[in-house]
């Protein structure tokens, strides 16, 4: 989001018989301004609010490269994207107020959606960002990969006995007839967006139409955001069917206006099962070839795979698991498998300084003994190791939620900046720590230069050891337990 301050763009309910069919004014005259530039979006039921925000993005990147300087029009179309009372749901929602209103304002002279048309009261900005980082920092739209629950966009279902017929679903993802989301063809079926056996709703918002080939290909998993998402991939890849049977005419008619059709897919190089989840983890979900390498880590992740298969997808019409189900399976468990490395990476980093006796001891002497030196220079030492190893943390964080890899360079420099204040922290400790036995009960203590010496751990201690409790100068030890109780002396008679 820009830090500028910006004057609220108008808002006013929006006229889509009006918005939809005006063109922007044109300035007659030699020193008229650039003619203006209509651009439109259909925000689909398969888009979430990071697919749809990163394409609207790329639209206004697109037109303000080719038409520098022209008045911007966009126009928000939304299919489906609805909830329990009918009105738009968080994601779009978002989208319309959020994201596009807020944030994309500036950047365009009129605004139209499905609640709103807006007019930039201020000159339209040129100054668009180069890239746009989407991020989820409180995890409120990701999927708990840890735990593996179901997610419905039906939070609250209307709890039907019986599938919606097809005509109903047609109207909720926006289409005038029965026809696959994918490619276009008809007859088609109704596919559950999460499976009955895994607690799917019969709402109508659970529900997608697809061929029977597409049908058959589709995911049967908890997550519902992961189905639309696969249906957008498979959207893209088999974009090329939607035009299967159009006349040679009028795919000219589009050429000549330049309007380019591609009517050619992708080649799919095998039949066999595994190749087509490989196929699907590289062209959906991004995987490498180092990925598939093997090695020590394959045995874990195909625990968790499993994991993932038993807990969390189902199986169509009782035939075996689907490639794009696997698929699923795979990547929820390299992202387990993820969080758990860098939470034990996170660990071992904090043990390495935190854990350490010699850090409270040292903090127990400076407020004993302010001047000590060498206590606070272990103080100063520790702290800057704690610093140094929250930033590797956060930056491990980065990698792993927004995948940036030019990260990847940081977190090495700051690994080294954590183990060279760690080797100064051990260098002090080893300087300025004596290391001894106490003579009332045996336990560990220490002390810093000169200081007096302390028992190494607020544990308790022996009854009876009045190092426990006071300091060998006779001062009260406050971080020490209190609770024994010396004996009381012994009379005789």
């Amino acid at each position: 989001m820009n830090d500028d301050q910006q004057k609220p763009m108008t808002a006013q309910p929006s006229r889509p018989e009006a918005t939809q069919n005006e063109a922007p004014p044109e300035q007659p005259g030699p020193d008229a301004k650039p003619k203006g530039i209509a651009l439109y979006h259909d925000m689909r039921v398969e888009e979430d609010f990071t697919k749809c925000a990163t394409r609207l993005f790329s639209i206004l990147r697109l037109a303000a490269e080719k038409s520098p300087g022209a008045p911007r029009y966009v126009y928000l179309d939304v299919q489906g994207h609805r909830n329990a009372a009918g009105g738009y749901d968080a994601d779009a929602l978002e989208i319309i107020h959020e994201f596009l209103l807020g944030f994309l304002g500036p950047y365009f002279t009129e605004i139209s959606t499905p609640l709103y048309h807006a007019r930039n009261p201020e000159p339209q900005r040129e100054d668009i960002p180069h890239i746009l980082n989407v991020r989820d920092p409180d995890r409120e739209h990701s999927y708990d990969h840890r735990e593996l629950p179901v997610r419905s966009r039906d939070t609250i279902p209307d709890g039907r006995r019986s599938r919606p017929p097809v005509r109903a679903i047609a109207d909720y993802l926006g289409l005038d007839e029965p026809i696959c989301l994918i490619c276009w063809q008809a007859p088609v079926e109704r596919a559950h967006v999460v499976p009955e056996s895994l607690g799917g709703s019969n709402d109508v918002r659970n529900f997608a139409l697809l061929c029977p080939r597409h049908h058959r290909e589709a995911p049967d998993v908890a997550d519902a955001e992961a189905f639309w998402s696969w249906v957008d991939y498979a959207c893209e890849r088999d974009g090329h069917m939607k035009w299967e049977g159009v006349d040679p005419e009028t795919l000219a008619k589009a050429e000549h206006v330049g309007l380019h059709i591609d009517t050619r897919g992708p080649v799919r190089k095998s039949v066999r099962h595994f190749d087509r989840v490989r196929d699907e983890l590289v062209r959906h979900y991004g995987w490498s070839p180092e990925e598939f390498a093997g090695g020590h880590h394959w045995g874990a992740l195909m625990e968790e795979f499993h994991t993932v298969m038993d807990s969390a997808t189902s199986t169509h019409f009782n035939v075996s698991k689907k490639a794009s189900t696997e698929a699923w399976a795979f990547e929820v468990a390299r992202r387990r498998l993820k969080d758990e490395t860098a939470q034990d990476e996170a660990d071992s980093d904090r043990s390495a300084v935190s854990s350490r006796p010699a850090v409270d001891l040292a903090e127990r002497t400076v407020r004993k003994s302010p001047l000590n030196n060498g206590a606070q220079s272990l103080v100063d030492a520790a702290r800057r190791a704690d610093i140094a190893i929250e930033a590797a943390a956060l930056v491990r964080d980065i990698i792993s939620s927004a995948g940036v890899s030019s990260a990847e360079e940081v977190l090495r420099c700051i690994k080294e900046e954590v183990a060279d204040r760690t080797a100064q922290f051990d260098r002090l400790d080893g300087e300025l720590m004596g290391h001894a036995v106490c003579r009332y009960c045996g336990h560990a203590i220490a002390r810093i230069g000169n200081s007096t010496w302390r028992h190494s751990a607020a544990a308790p201690m022996s009854r009876g050891c009045r190092a426990a409790s006071f300091d060998r100068d006779g001062t009260w030890d406050d971080s020490l337990d209190r609770a024994w109780k010396a004996s009381p002396p012994k009379t005789y008679r």
